[in-house]
């Protein structure tokens, strides 16, 4: 299942760092849905991983999409956006 996963370059620079997004890792179902949350939190890149263990969260959806968490680290993924550049 794709997952479109919200972060700051802060949080980016350090997944790239420690080769791995550490569990559990939110992401939703469409980008959309991840650059509606973004923006609301603050957030200026979104990402777009494969995951392996998802299980669906009670809250955190919209109207966009729905909120997944994956269970186990990331280690592998996608800049979707522009960095700074999200339009919702």
């Amino acid at each position: 299942m794709k997952l479109y996963h919200a972060t700051t370059p802060r949080k980016l620079a350090r997944y790239i760092a420690s080769g791995r997004i550490i569990q559990p890792v939110r992401g939703f179902t469409t980008p959309e849905a991840a650059k509606h949350w973004a923006v609301r939190h603050g957030r200026s890149i979104i990402l777009e991983f494969d995951a392996l263990r998802p299980w669906k969260l009670p809250d955190h959806h919209n109207r966009h999409g729905t909120a997944w968490w994956n269970e186990g680290d990331v280690v592998e993924w996608r800049e979707i956006t522009a960095r700074g550049l999200i339009n919702v």
